[in-house]
């Protein structure tokens, strides 16, 4: 016993003499390694305040924090590799399908509460990061793809096309016509096959038309399917829509014509209208604001960004804290106000910075926007081998615009192919 108390004795003096005392342990720091995708420079300084409000309130944590662009998939895996993992990572729908494939992240409810994340967040959008019955990603900013139609007034009334009259996506179509047959200009670019994702299938899911059945098969080769992607391939060959569709994202060419009077109709979030307004202030000025039109399912279709833990972390606890923090209400509402993301929190519905009484567009955007995270929908969820199955699905979209293939024939072989690969 004497020999225990004199043990004890000479390690306490021994910490004292050291200054290892168990308050300095308590100051030793833990630092996080945090990435995010795309957000620098532009939102430097909220990501920044962000991360000084979460040191503040934990003083043991310091996060770094890096920006990664489109390499940040291939660099993901590479530090894995070298036992450098970071230790929260910023992806999306798809590439967090992808890295939970390949068994890259801790789910979540490992780390939080089922009960605290069904608290915070809409299921819609936690559902879109569950996978056999897991949950991988803290649901961070969202989006809708139909959100509000945002229209150039002048354009529509050379036309004759009363704005009233547009309540689904065949009314969108063809008040599109006739705004390009009587003006020149083109009404609606509808995004056919944007490299990331596979963007036809969304109308499938619009029009109330299956992807998969119950098995998980893909189905969408029916004859109604058909038709709906040959009404498409007879707008591009009518000149209705352009050909640089198949060559770049429909926002960025719908961005760029837009802001010179060559598009009538932008359909989606109203971060649209940022390049429009620094661009031609007198097109800002004509652009009105209203709810965008649905197809037959009246359903919207979005998706979301998350915030991941790699199971290679070595700090997922305060990892995990982190995550919650930068994904909460307070900090995604702030987010929303930078700039007009979706908030995939249930309380930003509700909150006060978005109403508004202004006129200024993207002001009435934003408010219209901002509480729909409940309407956030893929549509369908991420097959196995995601990337090579949809590329496959994108380049037989494209054979069927460029006349390479039918509309029938193009479906069939993308299900066939997905039915081989996607397991």
């Amino acid at each position: 016993m004497k020999k225990s108390v004199k043990k004890v004795a000479l390690v306490s003096l021994a910490l004292i003499s050291t200054g290892l005392t168990s308050s300095a342990f308590a100051q030793q720091k833990t630092q996080i390694e945090f990435w995010t995708w795309y957000l620098s420079p532009k939102f430097d300084n909220f990501i920044k305040g962000v991360i000084a409000d979460f040191e503040k309130q934990n003083p043991n944590i310091t996060v770094k924090w890096l920006d990664k662009q489109d390499t940040i998939e291939r660099d993901f895996q590479a530090t894995i590799a070298l036992g450098q993992a970071p230790d929260v990572v910023n992806l999306w729908n798809d590439s967090t399908a992808a890295a939970v494939q390949n068994n890259l992240l801790v789910p979540i409810t490992d780390l939080t509460p089922l009960s605290t994340l069904n608290r915070l967040y809409y299921s819609n959008v936690l559902n879109i990061f569950k996978h056999d019955s897991k949950f991988y990603g803290y649901p961070w900013y969202g989006y809708v793809d139909q959100g509000v139609m945002m229209y150039n007034s002048e354009l529509l009334q050379k036309a004759g096309v009363s704005i009233s009259r547009i309540r689904t996506l065949d009314d969108l179509l063809n008040a599109s016509k006739t705004i390009k047959d009587k003006t020149g200009a083109y009404g609606w670019l509808p995004p056919v096959s944007d490299p990331n994702g596979a963007s036809f299938l969304a109308y499938f899911y619009l029009d109330g038309l299956p992807i998969t059945n119950a098995s998980g098969q893909a189905v969408f080769n029916s004859p109604t399917h058909a038709a709906l992607l040959q009404k498409y391939v007879d707008l591009m060959k009518g000149d209705y829509i352009p050909q640089d569709l198949l060559r770049k994202e429909a926002f960025q060419v719908t961005n760029e014509l837009y802001s010179q009077g060559k598009v009538a109709f932008m359909v989606g979030g109203p971060q649209s209208l940022n390049r429009v307004r620094d661009s031609n202030k007198d097109i800002y000025s004509k652009t009105k604001i209203t709810s965008a039109p649905l197809g037959k399912a009246k359903v919207q279709t979005g998706g979301a960004f998350s915030l991941v833990i790699p199971r290679a972390s070595k700090h997922q606890k305060e990892a995990a804290l982190f995550a919650l923090f930068m994904t909460n209400n307070v900090n995604q509402v702030k987010f929303a106000n930078v700039v007009p993301i979706v908030p995939t929190t249930k309380a930003a519905k509700n909150d006060p910075s978005f109403k508004t009484t202004s006129q200024d567009p993207i002001e009435i955007a934003t408010a219209r926007v901002a509480g729909t995270g409940g309407l956030i929908n893929p549509g369908f969820a991420s097959p196995k081998n995601t990337d090579v199955v949809y590329k496959n699905f994108n380049d037989n979209i494209q054979a069927a615009f460029l006349g390479r293939k039918t509309a029938q024939q193009a479906l069939n072989d993308a299900v066939t192919f997905w039915n081989a690969n996607a397991k």
